[in-house]
């Protein structure tokens, strides 16, 4: 017989997609098979089709154009790259901390002959204003900000960024991560003078394998992909409509329930936190105190290896990540795990090689009940005191007492 079903705790990795998305993905595969260039009738169907989930998902940031995408690191690498290839050679300002989706296209910017720098941060993840305005100059060609972070929860500053860049770099190309916060907070264009951001379906409870890269009216981009020349030339090969029309759907159902799910999932992590530090006073939440997003909850839990204790806690059915999904999940199922994997986000507000060791990310949805949340604090908070239990005592000195 099956097993209980897992708690999953991991929606900032990945969250399930809703019935009705499946439902409408696969209604799309099978109707509406047709490619959006053809010039006959299945191809305008689908054409159809395709327009009016970019219409809706336009409408919802109150953006100028859409441009569909395989998924967030892709529109992120369209939006930064594509902005400053648009432009004359100069430098591309990203933060240490940010996603390795951004961090990662320093090879593609030098090919264009820019030169990138990762900027430091606050202990709380984010770029500093003064940080920024320090590196900001005439020769900046774009800049890269995270909105909500992936792992630590912290919100940018995001208008006073903004409004640094165009008052020191007005010709940059100011470019968004908005991959965990779309659906999560309201945000759009009219909030904030950017040019780009980047979203990810698999992130609010859409299909895998799409996304969207949101434009200004005034944003210039060069085309990373021309191919065939869809997406108005700057994103080329037949577009995924299932996966746009599955995006759609997931979308109007989480920002009908944006407000509440936010209340909701704020609450779970409070809970969370609340039940571990009662086995746990040291445990510390990371990330900005009060600007953050809702549904994450990073703990650096002292004495406690994150590794272990996520193997345990998977073995019980209830999962959740040591870190970003994109840093790798070292270790087999069931065994001690492997040396960890440099972690640049932790090393970047300035956790030394011990502490990052010691970190967990749990992250909710609306989908997580309050149930789960009490049945999953049980099972951490059991295996947090047997391994405290079982770690070696150290003498004030430092050394290990046996």
């Amino acid at each position: 017989m099956p097993g209980p079903r897992p708690i999953y705790l991991d929606h900032a990795a990945t969250t399930r997609p809703l019935p009705r998305v499946v439902e409408a993905v696969a209604d799309a595969q099978e109707r509406l098979f047709g490619n959006p260039s053809s010039a006959h009738a299945l191809g305008g169907a689908a054409r159809a089709a395709l327009e009016d989930a970019r219409e809706y998902l336009r409408g919802t940031l109150g953006a100028a154009r859409v441009v569909f995408t395989s998924g967030g690191s892709e529109a992120d690498a369209l939006g930064i790259v594509g902005g400053a290839a648009a432009r004359p050679p100069g430098r591309v300002l990203m933060a240490q901390s940010d996603h390795a989706a951004i961090l990662r296209t320093e090879g593609l910017l030098s090919r264009f002959r820019h030169h990138t720098t990762a900027l430091p941060v606050t202990e709380h993840g984010d770029l500093d204003p003064e940080v920024l305005f320090g590196a900001l100059g005439s020769d900046v060609r774009a800049v890269a900000l995270m909105h909500g972070h992936n792992e630590l929860g912290t919100l940018s500053r995001l208008a006073d960024l903004v409004e640094l860049v165009r008052r020191a770099a007005p010709e940059a190309h100011v470019h968004v991560d908005l991959v965990q916060t779309y659906g999560k907070l309201p945000v759009t264009f009219d909030d904030c003078d950017v040019d780009s951001v980047a979203v990810s379906g698999h992130k609010f409870h859409g299909p895998r394998g799409i996304g969207f890269l949101a434009l200004s009216s005034t944003a210039r981009l060069l085309a990373l992909q021309p191919a065939g020349g869809q997406e108005e030339g700057l994103r080329g090969g037949t577009e995924n409509l299932p996966g746009a029309i599955g995006m759609q759907v997931a979308a109007e159902h989480v920002l009908s329930h944006q407000a509440a799910t936010a209340v909701h999932t704020a609450a779970l992590a409070e809970r969370m936190f609340a039940a571990v530090r009662e086995v746990l006073p040291e445990a510390r939440r990371l990330g900005h105190p009060e600007r953050r997003l809702p549904h994450i909850l990073s703990l650096h839990l002292p004495g406690v290896v994150g590794q272990t204790l996520q193997l345990r806690c998977s073995a019980r059915s209830v999962l959740f990540a040591t870190g970003a999904a994109c840093h790798g999940t070292p270790g087999e199922s069931g065994g001690e795990p492997a040396k960890a994997p440099t972690n640049h986000v932790l090393a970047a507000i300035g956790l030394d090689r011990h502490a990052v060791r010691e970190v967990v990310r749990l992250s909710f949805a609306a989908e997580t009940t309050a149930a789960e949340a009490d049945q999953a604090a049980a099972v951490l908070t059991e295996e947090i005191t047997r391994l405290l239990q079982q770690a070696p005592r150290r003498r004030h000195d430092g050394k290990v007492r046996s």
